[in-house]
Parts: structure tokens; sequence; C-alpha cells
């Protein structure tokens, strides 16, 4: 295997490396799931999450990952033949846990309302 860690500062502890790459698949999870059409049928929505967990499980340190488009902020009406809806943070529920030499992160992406915001969060590091 490549020895990756020639490219990064030799301060960088495994956690903080662990973090960073937490961060790298929140980051491209998200910006990857934004802007796609989706519209309220169950089958299009699942597809869409098995697959991007999928897509994203490829990356390296992946465990598991985990997508749950919120069906109720979906629009499924469509009033003319162009209408339809399209994935926002709204939407975007995920957890993904990594493990990056002995230290595994479980990290979220979720819509905090009170914020009206789709936060990326650490929910828990540890050791294993």
């Amino acid at each position: 295997m490549p020895n990756d860690k020639i490219y990064f500062s030799p301060d960088l502890s495994a956690r903080e490396r662990a973090c960073f790459e937490t961060g790298i698949k929140l980051g491209a999870l998200y910006h990857i799931l934004s802007g796609i059409p989706i519209n309220s049928d169950e089958k299009t929505i699942s597809s869409i999450e098995r697959g991007f967990e999928a897509a994203i499980s490829c990356q390296p340190f992946v465990k598991s990952v985990r997508i749950v488009l919120d069906r109720d902020k979906i629009i499924g009406t469509k009033f003319t033949e162009f209408d339809y809806d399209e994935i926002t943070g709204k939407i975007i529920r995920a957890e993904v846990v990594l493990k990056y030499e002995n230290i595994e992160v479980s990290a979220k992406i979720d819509w905090i309302e009170e914020m009206q915001y789709p936060l990326m969060f650490i929910e828990k590091i540890q050791e294993t």
C-alpha cells in the first residue's frame, strides 16, 4: 500500500487525520447529492440513497454510510411536465462511520431546524 502519510504534517495525530478524512466524506456526500432532481416515488428515492451509500463507501477508511432522504420534505406534485423537486440540505440525513488506524469517527449531516442549516458534525470519536 502506498504511504500517503508523507503528504501530511508529521505533527498530525491519527485522531486529527480521522477527523479530516471524515470531513472530506461528509463534504463530498453533501455536495454530490445537492441539486439532483428527485420526485416522491419511493423506488427513485431508495435507489438514490443506496447508490450514493455505495459510492461513498468506496472512499478510503469508510466503514459504513447511511443516507436517508426526508420524504416529508420532497414535493411530489407535478403541476407541469417540467416540474420536479431537487435534493437540498433540508432533505439530506446521513451518517458516516470512518476508521483511520485505531480511531473510529461517527459523523452526521442533519437539518437543524432552529439553525435553518444542514449541519455536518462529529457525533462520536473513539479509540478501538
